[in-house]
């Protein structure tokens, strides 16, 4: 028995209500990998660079050019991404919230990204200057603005060392940081760390008399 077709009026009574259930968001255009080249975008309907957006729900037309990068979008609450191997055009419905968000190649993470904000963004604590020392002689210090450090608040730091011997070296060990200079070593190296609090140390591998502590309390 043939089945019979819906009359074409009902069709589109059932299908124009699915086609424009997202007329009303904004439209984005995400691409990556035109002509396989190292290049991922997103831009708004009128074809700018997205930097900043307002919260809410977008969508986003996908289209990945290549089959060896992806589109990864991720930040509160949205982690999305096409397929590295292939080719894809996809349309996704997402809705961003205030943060930050990262869109990158999973392949290419460290060449091919870019970021956006949406809505109000506190802008992250400025890292604080720590300077740390070790010889020529006998001597290992480390200081911060106001002098030889004893505590300091959680967060981001730029510690430059200074290391003047090559019998010493700088040491600097605490909750989620191991970094030191070589013995033989002489120069100066900039660390970018965040500190957490708990208990840090500072001192020299090969002589245990040259040492130093601070304490690092939590962030107000």
């Amino acid at each position: 028995m043939i089945p019979r077709l819906a009359p074409l009026g009902i069709l589109v009574a059932l299908l124009v209500p699915s086609a424009l259930a997202h007329a009303d968001n904004p439209r984005l255009v995400a691409t990556v990998g035109t002509n396989d080249a190292a290049v991922i975008t997103l831009r708004d309907g009128s074809g700018n660079a997205v930097s900043h957006l307002d919260p809410g729900t977008y969508d986003i037309a996908v289209s990945d050019r290549s089959d060896f990068h992806n589109f990864h979008l991720a930040g509160p609450g949205v982690d999305m991404a096409s397929a590295v191997d292939q080719k894809q055009e996809l349309t996704w419905t997402v809705t961003f919230t205030d943060g930050r968000y990262t869109y990158i190649c999973d392949e290419h993470a460290t060449t091919m990204r870019g970021r956006l904000t949406v809505g109000t963004v506190a802008e992250p604590p400025k890292p604080v200057k720590l300077v740390g020392s070790v010889g020529p002689k006998r001597t290992i210090s480390l200081r911060g603005p106001e002098g030889k450090l004893r505590t300091i608040a959680a967060g981001p730091v730029v510690l430059t060392v200074t290391d003047r011997t090559r019998v010493d070296n700088f040491h600097l060990v605490g909750p989620g940081v191991n970094r030191k200079t070589g013995v033989v070593f002489r120069g100066r190296v900039t660390w970018k760390l965040s500190l957490q609090p708990g208990s840090y140390s500072y001192r020299s591998d090969k002589r245990k008399s040259l040492r130093g502590s601070f304490t690092v309390m939590p962030a107000a």
